[in-house]
């Protein structure tokens, strides 16, 4: 059944791919960044799904998931924030966050090759706080990107525990560890959908143009 959600939420993450690259002209900078983000994605799975089929470890796949997610997104809530301190906060954390993820690999870059807890943490959490701080903005404005936004929150919140907690369920009972990778898979099938949702619905014809 995992397989199974799992093949489905990767045909639509093309899929998705595919749509949001078609409208990527048409759009601002969150649109665009937003796709980046769908297609760092997709090139990751790819190559994950490459690896595993040549049973190699694809293990540091995630740690370029974690990263690529963290840029984009974290890039494109600083263009739909209207906040200056919110968006300095954006960018100063940046900064802070690849610089620590910098020096960890250099002294530590066993962490290369399993799930690195620190950088699941310090890249996907605050994104969750970016997300909110939009939510409270998107009540006295136009409500832009408000699906993606709240199914970012469920699906990043469930994902991270999931992560977080990856080295462990790896090591104890087959079928708690296959429960919550299971429960991942369904939350990413259900951001695609929501992703698809939103192309079709906002972004699917272009914009009109004020004469």
């Amino acid at each position: 059944m995992a397989r199974i959600t799992g093949d489905i939420a990767f045909y639509l993450l093309i899929l998705n791919c595919i749509l949001y690259f078609k409208s990527y002209p048409n759009f601002g900078k969150p649109f665009k960044f937003f796709t980046l983000y769908i297609f760092s994605h997709t090139v990751v799975e790819i190559g994950m799904r490459t690896l595993s089929f040549y049973k190699l470890n694809n293990h540091f796949m995630t740690h370029i998931y974690f990263v690529m997610q963290f840029l984009f997104l974290s890039l494109f809530f600083y263009e739909l924030i209207e906040k200056r301190i919110k968006k300095k906060i954006i960018l100063n954390y940046m900064l802070v966050c690849f610089s620590a993820l910098i020096l960890q690999y250099v002294f530590n870059p066993v962490l290369f090759f399993k799930f690195n807890l620190l950088e699941i943490f310090i890249t996907t959490f605050p994104l969750i706080i970016y997300a909110t701080f939009y939510l409270f903005e998107m009540l006295e404005k136009k409500k832009e990107f408000y699906m993606i936004t709240i199914a970012l929150i469920v699906y990043l919140f469930g994902s991270t525990i999931v992560f977080l907690f990856g080295n462990i369920l790896n090591n104890i009972n087959f079928n708690f560890s296959k429960f919550f990778w299971s429960l991942n898979t369904i939350l990413y099938l259900l951001f695609q959908v929501i992703v698809l949702i939103e192309w079709l619905r906002n972004y699917s014809k272009k914009p009109l143009k004020s004469k």
